[in-house]
């Protein structure tokens, strides 16, 4: 019988460890061991996290149908209940924590039903309840007490989330504070920080409050810049080389940021004799370093002796007799690295007073092997010596340097240059990456255009 190999069994052995450690059956786990434990609520949202976090996913799916049949019943059950009892927050609570299972469950595409057989009773039993949300909310608007506002209409939008009604008292007590804060910082020249506000208030509420939008286009008016990008000082031929296509990119990037308050401009040498305007800040481009340099040299001895046949014919009887000479060897296993480090300095300056406003460098460096030479021969003909010195040759070796040709072909090497060219790309655009983001977060500090 044969038995599979074993990296063949250790691959299968890491699948299957990784499987085990998955998001989903890490949640689905979670869930048996909540379920075992009786909080049969919990169990369901753990194998609904389990389905989402891998669709189709049928074990799980089987745990959702089966605990969240189950949990509906008992959610159904507390409704009426507590519905009798006339504790209307808590009957409203449980039949929203099922229908918020039944919902999931649905987009997940395991059916669940039971809450709309006591849909007409959940109905009838909100309206006092969310008139009575409303006045209280509609007294903390009057008093501007927009933080209770928010509070009591998030819980009644949870009760009647497609009440309009509602909504817009959200809205009012969502973005009147944002609204006025904006306002405020117009007044104080922070022109960005209010475009963000209302943009942050327009993606929370997913619609324009009042006229947002006219604030938001009169502060990149007034807020926004021009920055030119200067031409890349380079000492050497090669780093200019590299700062071209580098320049580019970064200008590229710096472009696709989108940023409604910065316009790029290439400002190169040609650009800068022909315009008539200057633009209000200069980003300066320096690489500092490139180095291109030979690393490590690994080297890996193998000391011995190496066996070679040498067959004598006699010249008188024309007999052939095999002796064996033992040449002193030194095998080696080398690897050769190449190195390539680059740097690039910005800076962002005030044309008319030189001013620094902000200077970053960035930098990365690679090594990686590009040759290598390993001995490739019959391990069998190694004979261990014991020497101290490589070069040491004792009155009893016997060395025949008529071999080398032999030792040579048990040599394999490999030696790939092209890897320099890779290591030359990588550097730059790694470059041109670290470059983007650090200015990309220099310009949005709280230091520079508020």
């Amino acid at each position: 019988m044969r038995y599979p190999p074993l990296k063949t069994l250790t691959a299968i052995f890491l699948i299957a460890l990784l499987a085990a450690c998955s998001p989903a059956n890490k949640a689905l786990k979670h869930s048996k061991s909540l379920a075992k434990s009786g909080l049969t609520y919990e169990a369901t949202l753990a194998a609904l996290d389990a389905v989402e976090a891998k669709p189709n996913y049928k074990k799980a799916m089987v745990q959702v149908k089966t605990l969240g049949t189950k949990e509906i019943q008992n959610q159904m059950r507390e409704f009426n209940e507590l519905r009798t009892a006339g504790e209307t927050v808590g009957a409203l609570d449980a039949y929203v924590r099922a229908w918020d299972i039944e919902q999931r469950a649905a987009n997940l595409g395991v059916l669940l039903t039971g809450t709309s057989a006591h849909a007409s009773d959940f109905a009838n039993l909100r309206i006092g309840y969310i008139q009575e949300l409303d006045g209280k909310g509609q007294a903390a608007l009057q008093s501007e007490d927009f933080t209770a506002a928010e509070r009591i209409y998030v819980r009644a939008l949870n009760y009647d989330p497609e009440n309009e009604s509602l909504r817009a008292s959200w809205v009012t007590a969502v973005g009147e504070p944002a609204y006025r804060e904006a306002q405020s910082l117009m007044t104080e020249s922070k022109y960005r920080t209010a475009y963000i506000v209302l943009e942050d208030l327009e993606r929370l509420t997913e619609t324009t409050y009042k006229d947002a939008r006219d604030i938001q286009s009169k502060a990149v008016k007034k807020g926004s810049v021009t920055i030119g990008v200067r031409d890349v000082l380079a000492p050497t031929r090669q780093e200019l080389d590299v700062a071209r296509g580098l320049r580019s990119d970064l200008i590229s990037n710096l472009i696709g940021t989108q940023d409604p308050f910065i316009a790029w401009i290439d400002w190169n040498e040609k650009n800068r004799y022909e315009a008539t305007e200057q633009p209000d800040y200069l980003l300066e481009l320096e690489m500092t370093n490139w180095r291109e340099m030979p690393g490590v040299r690994t080297s890996y001895e193998r000391k011995g002796y190496r066996r070679v046949a040498i067959v004598t014919k006699d010249p008188d009887t024309g007999a052939k007799a095999t002796t064996y000479d033992y040449q002193k060897v030194i095998y080696h296993d080398i690897d050769f690295k190449y190195l390539v480090h680059g740097a690039l300095r910005m800076a962002l300056v005030e044309p008319t007073t030189k001013e620094v406003l902000v200077s970053r460098e960035v930098e990365d460096i690679v090594e990686r092997t590009i040759a290598t030479a390993q001995y490739s021969g019959d391990a069998t003909n190694i004979y261990p010596g014991h020497w101290t010195n490589r070069s040491e040759d004792k009155p009893s070796d016997v060395v025949n340097h008529s071999g080398k040709a032999v030792l040579t072909s048990r040599f394999r090497t490999s030696n790939n240059p092209r890897i320099i060219y890779q290591m030359q790309e990588q550097i730059r655009n790694s470059l041109v990456k670290k470059a983007s983001i650090t200015m990309f977060e220099a310009m949005h500090s709280s230091t520079f255009l508020p």
